[in-house]
């Protein structure tokens, strides 16, 4: 099972986004295993959980090299337009091609 985080200031903004992420990933047989976090919760997390893949979102991405340097999990950050819209499908697509 693979196991992703999404993290954004907080961690409120992104809990809708999960939830549609995990329903995503049912309807694709995806075995995945989706967390949300604030930012420096993530950090801590990913420090200590093993993680396969960190989702950013946009007011966070000058943090991508913090979170690289912490992890060995590919880090990605979610592009500003697929997040305002909530374009899960979008987001999805990157995630499976990251977990490929």
């Amino acid at each position: 099972m693979k196991s992703v985080i999404v993290v954004c200031e907080a961690g409120i903004t992104t809990a809708l986004m999960v939830t549609k992420l995990k329903e995503l990933a049912e309807e694709n047989k995806e075995d995945l295993n989706i967390y949300s976090k604030g930012t420096e919760e993530g950090l801590d997390y990913v420090k200590n959980v093993e993680t396969d893949v960190v989702l950013l979102g946009p007011q966070i991405h000058h943090k991508t090299e913090a979170y690289e340097e912490v992890t060995d999990a590919e880090v990605l950050k979610i592009p500003v337009n697929d997040y305002n819209n909530m374009n899960v499908y979008s987001i999805f697509e990157q995630l499976q091609k990251a977990i490929s």
